[in-house]
């Protein structure tokens, strides 16, 4: 059985990475908007774990982005709890897939990227009148808001409600 160090050390950083080693600055950078827009915050194990599920290629364990990791770090990589701790979070905001094979093994790979745009559309209450929603930024809060509780949104109707004329809005 392989032994493996865990003892307390600094977190790792982008720096530490060895040069030639780590994927694509273009690559990665895509998956740091996909968390971004998923709302995981990046820091920089996040940025370094990036590099080493990359790296290490479709179908890794969690062993395997640790053993890419080591190299690519000289050594030094993140520990084992950390890793798996963020892949969890990574799969449950949908930026990577696990499968599980039949020697039960977990294998990471990326997620596919959703193509389509999400469709927010409000629903007026007293004539069901439909009026789309062109804001970006509240499709990006409902999507966050899904995947906070491991869900994704595939489109979202808003019930509403016209303004009172008098300028005083009934907010239940």
């Amino acid at each position: 059985m392989l032994a493996f160090s865990e003892h307390r050390r600094s977190p790792p950083a982008l720096n530490q990475i060895r040069p030639g080693m780590g994927a694509s600055r273009n690559a990665v950078r895509k998956l740091e908007d996909r968390c971004r827009e998923a709302g995981v915050k990046m820091t920089d194990l996040r940025r370094v774990l990036l590099h080493g599920i990359l790296e290490a290629g479709a179908g890794a364990t969690a062993i395997e982005i640790w053993k890419t990791l080591r190299t690519m770090t000289d050594g030094h990589p993140p520990s084992q709890g950390s890793i798996q701790r963020n892949l969890n979070l990574l799969v449950a905001r949908d930026i990577l897939r696990r499968d599980v094979s039949p020697d039960r093994l977990w294998h990471y790979s990326i997620a596919p990227e959703r193509k389509g745009r999400l469709a927010v559309t409000f629903v007026e209450a007293g004539t069901g009148r439909k009026i789309p929603c062109r804001m970006p930024e509240v499709a990006a809060l409902l999507r966050r808001a899904a995947a906070e509780h491991g869900l994704a949104v595939q489109a979202a109707a808003i019930t509403v409600t016209p303004v009172p004329a008098t300028g005083d809005a009934d907010i239940r």
